[in-house]
């Protein structure tokens, strides 16, 4: 991810990634807070390095295409969703519940 694209990627992906550390710490166990700092790295790490990791896919992520791109790609839009799912997940868990 390069350009300014990426670095608004970047930062609106931290940006979820601290609301989900927020809402487990001040709305979850202690337990649920460990398991949140945890898990948050990899969809991190493949937003931010989705290209990266996708260059070991056989062919260098150059910018004419090629395997590596696509699959940088992919590997990009999964931590995306992950992250989406987890947040998600986090929010109803602790708003959605009657207690």
């Amino acid at each position: 991810m390069g350009g300014l694209g990426g670095e608004i990627g970047r930062a609106v992906s931290l940006l979820m990634a601290l609301a989900c550390l927020v809402i487990a710490r001040f709305f979850g166990s202690g337990e649920a807070f460990h398991l949140v700092v945890i898990v948050v790295v990899l969809p991190l790490g493949c937003i931010w390095y989705g290209n990266e990791i996708g260059s070991f896919a056989g062919m260098p992520a150059s910018g004419d295409g090629g395997v590596g791109n696509v699959a940088g790609v992919i590997i990009t839009v999964v931590g995306w969703a992950v992250l989406f799912a987890m947040l998600a997940n986090i929010v109803f868990s602790a708003f959605g519940s009657s207690r």
